[in-house]
This record gives structure tokens, C-alpha cells and sequence, in this order.
């Protein structure tokens, strides 16, 4: 009994690890500095509790707009506090980093995130659910080992087919 046991413990380990595989956990971060170039971003602003119902819901209206071509582009997000902080309160700006403004969603509006500013940039080959936390520990690593100070302004992108990019704003030295 307890070597069938062991025999289906090794199966499922090996099939997870096969799936952390293909949704790119162990490909390698890629780390720059770089300059941000400039993103037009639709979407919606949350300020508040990460684990509220609100913060739910705005993810839904926006995946609803880029599902009903209301909105085309990158997944994308801008955060105006240290998402990688064990802090139970974000600030957000949740939507899709677009092209054209002129036709939004309801309630929607758009925030520009300038060209020409010093960044820490982050890239990864992975899935968006895997992506953000091993880029943030990167970029955060990075910053530490060359004595970076990075600036609570961060800029993600989850581009379709393409790796995710996390850009952080550097601070002026």
C-alpha cells in the first residue's frame, strides 16, 4: 500500500512539475535598465483592500471590455504602491494599455504613463499568473545588488503571445 502510495505521489509531482514547466516557471527573468516609453492605458482606478469584492469586479469589467473588443491591446496595469509589500491595501490603476482613446467603455478613462523615464524593466516568457511575482522578485534583487532605489510607480504589461513586462521607475540620484 504504501509503495502504491509513493508511486501516484511521484506521478502527480512530476505532472505538476511538467505544468509549471509549459506555464514558463522556470524560464529566466529577463532584467534591463531602460527608459519607459510611453503607455496609454484605459481602464479603472481602485484604491483599497487587495482581497475586496470591488478589486474583483473591475478585473471583470475589464477582461468583459477587451472580450467584447470595447477595448484592444495589452492586458496592462499601473500601481502606485509596492505590490510585492505584504500590505493588505493597493493602489491601482487596472485596464489595457490601447492605442486609440476616443472610444472607451462606461465608466472607464485613460491614464498616460510618460516616455523618457528611468526604469527598472523586468521581462518573462510566462503565464500571467506566474509571471508578475517571479518578475517583481527579480527587479527587487536587481535593484538591491547595484544599490537601485526604486520609486513606488510600477507600469505591467501581459501582452498576448509576447513575455510579460514590469517596468519600475527609478529614483533620481
Amino acid at each position: 500500500m504504501k509503495k502504491k502510495y509513493l508511486t501516484y505521489l511521484a506521478i502527480v509531482a512530476g505532472l505538476v512539475l511538467v505544468f509549471y514547466t509549459y506555464m514558463g516557471g522556470f524560464a529566466e527573468v529577463n532584467v534591463t535598465k531602460g527608459v519607459s516609453s510611453q503607455v496609454l492605458m484605459a481602464g479603472k482606478y481602485y484604491e483599497g483592500n487587495t482581497e475586496a469584492d470591488e478589486l474583483g469586479k473591475i478585473y471583470q469589467q475589464v477582461g468583459k471590455a477587451v472580450e467584447d473588443k470595447q477595448l484592444v491591446g495589452d492586458l496592462a496595469g499601473i500601481y502606485y504602491n509596492n505590490p510585492g509589500k505584504d500590505s493588505k491595501t493597493i493602489k491601482a490603476f487596472i485596464g489595457v494599455a490601447v492605442q486609440d482613446t476616443t472610444s472607451l467603455p462606461v465608466g472607464f478613462t485613460v491614464r498616460v504613463v510618460p516616455a523618457g523615464q528611468p526604469v527598472l524593466k523586468g521581462e518573462l516568457d510566462a503565464s500571467i499568473t506566474i509571471a508578475p511575482k517571479r518578475i517583481y522578485s527579480a527587479l527587487f534583487d536587481y535593484a538591491e545588488e547595484h544599490n537601485l532605489t526604486l520609486q513606488e510607480f510600477y507600469v505591467e504589461r501581459f501582452p498576448e503571445g509576447k513575455p510579460a513586462v514590469i517596468e519600475v521607475a527609478l529614483a533620481p540620484r
